[in-house]
């Protein structure tokens, strides 16, 4: 008993880690990642965003910005040489535009001749890789960041050559502060971080403290106008969010597969009572049986010799009261005879030769039996034959016994109000099937379920083993009996038995 409890508890345990625990985490560890990849799909979207955001504001600025610097060379090619109308032109333009941190003229050799600043000493700047590329290009080029000579500020130079009939007169140097970029940054900036870096790996512009964060998401993006490439970042609201989403799932979860576990125990249990019941049933039939066996002959001798006394002394005593007794004792001892009969059936139905006979004919033989029984009742008897043979093998007697057993039965659920009983045979695949019909009073669904338990009847006649010998006589032939009844409409009796395919 304690061997079996704990194999129970453990499999019970077993059952509890593989429907409740084991998917739970699994499930919820896979939800919460899929949470946490949405919500890094979202921020990479928002990052992107951003980065596309601010990397279209500096293009937008570095662009405007040229086109002031084009106009304003196309107004110094007018006439390069004179350069106090050049240094007008340009300190004009400076103290209407504070994106500029000055403006230079300088000669195609790099010496700056004026400037918007005050040139406290000669500066030529010659040697500037950008300064050089204008010149030989033709066109405008912008310088990496770098401290201002002139000025000091951080700023960037956009190097414009100008010419006059195709010839270099000069070169318009605009020094574009960078934090202005900067401020524009900031101003169109939400809750992003954002850095701005040049070609050589230089940071321009940064709002943030920490670039590459752990936990963050960025995305970087390259600018059109100018060879730097800008960087936007965000950082999660919160740390916990695998933490969160996985216990919110755990929770969830296990309210589901504690009811599937619940519907599963209850299930198991079910099947569990199920299997206990038939073995109890099978117990039950089992002891039936070998009381039967046992003690049948041994009822049935001294039965015998009873029956005899009571037959001579109601020879000898002739009085009435006398044989009224005498008759109750004989119809006693008979309905005694009846059950040892069954039981001697119950206990070996299949220790007798079976031998193979035609279905149609059996019911032939018991046909005036039943005819005439319908007939005492006044109950309306059908009988449906089929042409197909149906051989099947089987005790004779003992078919009989069965078939007349299921058409009484019929005949006295439906002699109360006259009904019908329809008895029909037909072939259905490798079974012989006998269908017995009634239109009775019926039976509830609490009776139905009990029709096979041994001694288990409705009737105040009843042995309650008349069923249960019909059963155990069918199966003993491999067939099948199965019942079906409906309150009030009346009760429909399957008798399956396979045909014998060797005289088929």
């Amino acid at each position: 008993m304690f061997w079996k409890r704990f194999i129970r508890s453990k499999k019970n345990v077993l059952v509890y880690l593989m429907i409740t625990i084991i998917p739970t985490i699994t499930i919820s560890h896979a939800l919460a990642l899929q949470k946490i990849q949405e919500i890094e799909n979202i921020y990479m979207d928002m990052a992107q965003s951003y980065a596309n955001l601010h990397a279209s504001q500096i293009d937008r600025f570095i662009g405007e910005t040229v086109s002031r610097i084009d106009m304003l060379a196309t107004l110094i090619e007018i006439n390069p040489d004179d350069l106090s109308n050049v240094e007008e032109i340009l300190k004009r333009t400076r103290e209407k535009d504070v994106r500029f941190s000055g403006f230079y003229w300088s000669n195609p050799e790099g010496d700056l001749l004026i400037g918007t600043n005050e040139l406290l000493q000669p500066i030529n700047i010659g040697d500037r890789p950008y300064f050089q590329e204008a010149i030989q290009t033709g066109q405008y080029t912008i310088s990496p960041a770098h401290i201002g000579r002139v000025t000091g500020r951080f700023i960037i130079t956009i190097a414009t050559p100008v010419l006059n009939n195709g010839e270099l007169s000069g070169v318009l140097l605009s020094s574009l502060r960078i934090d202005k970029i900067e401020e524009s940054v900031i101003k169109h900036s939400k809750d992003e971080e954002v850095w701005v870096i040049d070609d050589t790996g230089q940071m321009i512009i940064g709002t943030g403290s920490n670039l590459a964060l752990d936990g963050a998401y960025s995305f970087t993006v390259e600018i059109d106008k100018v060879p730097w490439r800008i960087q936007a970042q965000l950082e999660t609201a919160d740390n916990n969010l695998y933490a969160k989403a996985f216990f919110t799932n755990v929770v969830i979860l296990l309210i589901f597969t504690h009811i599937l576990f619940m519907l599963i125990q209850y299930s198991l249990l079910k099947r569990q009572l199920k299997i206990e019941k038939k073995q109890n049933e099978m117990q039950k039939m089992e002891l039936v049986e070998n009381l039967a066996a046992s003690t049948a002959h041994e009822i049935r001798n001294p039965l015998t010799g009873i029956k005899g006394l009571v037959q001579l002394l109601s020879e000898k005593y002739n009085n009435e009261n006398d044989q009224l007794y005498f008759n109750v004792i004989q119809q006693e001892v008979n309905r005694i005879n009846t059950i040892v009969s069954e039981l001697l059936l119950l206990g070996k139905p299949t220790a007798h030769k079976l031998s193979t006979y035609c279905a149609k004919d059996i019911i032939k033989e018991i046909e005036p039996i039943i005819h005439s029984e319908a007939n005492f009742k006044s109950v309306d008897l059908s009988i449906e034959y089929t042409y197909d043979r149906l051989p099947i093998s089987c005790v004779k007697d003992h078919l009989k016994q069965v078939l007349l057993n299921l058409i009484k039965n019929a005949l006295d659920a439906v002699s109360e109000n006259s009904g019908q009983v329809r008895i029909s045979l037909e072939k259905k695949g490798k079974y012989c099937v006998i269908h017995v019909i009634d239109s009775g009073i019926g039976m509830p669904e609490d009776i139905l379920n009990r029709v096979f338990e041994p001694f288990f009847t409705t009737k105040e006649t009843g042995t309650g083993l008349g069923l249960v010998v019909c059963k155990r006589i069918v199966e003993s032939y491999g067939g099948k009996i199965q019942i079906d009844s409906t309150v009030g409409k009346g009760t429909e009796v399957e008798l399956k038995l396979p045909i014998d395919e060797n005289n088929n």
